[in-house]
């Protein structure tokens, strides 16, 4: 038996990789590769066998190490990464060994049956193109999907619509996620949201949505945050500091002047560590204008809609103003700019409270927000 590690697709993400192979176990030390950022969290990398002369371990431990570098890390047995053998489905990891070198190096361990011949490890379930084409077609031409534009290095922008005629008359979503390449479970949470507009035939609301946001960042394995490139969700202005929040800055005012806005939801991820539950962030309303205090009665709907079992505890979290010389947060941008409200929702990598999240429950999750979306809208 000979392991190597690949990470050459589409997604993948891993460096510092050492494999140590001693009968009867099998190890795979790596960390997440920051991709030139001041932040690193995302990983995804394939595990093969170039050889298969000699027994196999019973079971494959897997080391994550660095981990005071890693964002979000504070508490590494909070985290469960996914894996899947070749053909099968994904699985959390159980709750991880941690240890600490003399030097004062961290790191965390899962270990998990031996996969064979390949198997796939990721910090979450992964989300992409392919999943948002499913998605579509699925929709039984509920949804319709366009490019908007291009990103900074050249891919398409798609735009995942359900109305565009010009009525102007309707109440209008524009839903956001991704604008960190590495954040996959505000894309499960918004494939949730979809999912139900599209089985409720919802007409009476317009939504659109840009599911990929940092399309470039998520075809290359790049976490996001902290990026080389500038932070996609500190790009936001009158004049914008990334490609990609002009396409879709032109695509929101596009929005806008076909429908009555009522909200701009911005799906992100928590720490990789934080366990508690979904979150959002919004703007203090001492001081804000009209759509930064109507952010918070979101909040207050969508913290009763999520309930215990989805909510954190301290669900509302109130972020400060950027100082002038930052770019403005989508958020900042939609409130201050556009007049619209707008806040976060953060998702959790692996737990909420004790349960831990799969596809599914992400999806409910999602499900229940858009639920009291509508409710709230159509309510007046």
């Amino acid at each position: 038996m000979s392991l190597r590690v690949e990470s050459r697709f589409s997604g993948g993400n891993v460096a510092a990789v050492r494999v140590l192979e001693k009968a009867p176990s099998a190890e795979i030390e790596f960390t997440a590769h920051p991709c030139g950022g001041s932040e690193s969290l995302w990983f995804h990398f394939r595990v093969l066998e170039s050889s298969a002369d000699e027994p196999h371990p019973a079971n494959l431990t897997l080391t994550l190490k660095f981990l005071r570098s890693l964002t979000g890390c504070n508490t590494p047995a909070a985290m469960h990464p996914v894996y899947r053998g070749e053909g099968q489905n994904w699985n959390r990891t159980k709750t991880g060994v941690v240890s600490t070198g003399e030097d004062g190096q961290v790191k965390v361990s899962w270990t998990i049956p031996y996969p064979e011949p390949a198997s796939e490890f990721a910090l979450c379930y992964p989300y992409g193109f392919h999943e948002v084409k499913t998605l579509v077609r699925k929709s039984k031409a509920y949804w319709s999907m366009n490019s908007i534009g291009l990103s900074a290095g050249g891919r398409p922008v798609q735009r995942v619509s359900n109305i565009v005629d010009r009525a102007g008359d309707r109440p209008g979503i524009f839903l956001v996620a991704r604008q960190h390449g590495g954040e996959t479970p505000g894309s499960w949470v918004l494939d949730g949201m979809l999912q139900h507009f599209a089985r409720t035939h919802e007409s009476r609301v317009l939504v659109w949505s840009v599911p990929l946001a940092d399309v470039g960042g998520i075809e290359r394995g790049h976490y996001g945050r902290g990026s080389v490139d500038l932070d996609l969700d500190q790009a936001w202005g009158m004049t914008p500091l990334r490609h990609e929040a002009r396409v879709i800055q032109c695509d929101l005012s596009e929005w806008k002047a076909r429908c009555r806005p009522a909200l701009i939801l911005d799906l992100q991820a928590t720490g990789g560590s934080e366990s508690d539950g979904l979150y959002c962030r919004l703007p203090s309303t001492e001081g804000g204008n009209a759509a930064s205090k109507d952010a918070e009665k979101w909040a207050n709907v969508f913290h009763e809609a999520l309930g215990q079992e989805y909510a954190a505890s301290d669900f509302k979290r109130i972020v400060q103003k950027q100082p002038a010389a930052a770019g403005l947060s989508l958020g900042s941008y939609a409130r201050d700019v556009m007049e619209v409200s707008s806040l976060v929702i953060a998702v959790p990598y692996a737990l909420c409270g004790k349960t831990s999240m799969t596809p599914k429950q992400y999806r409910e999750a999602g499900r229940r927000l858009a639920r009291s979306a509508i409710r709230r809208i159509l309510s007046g």
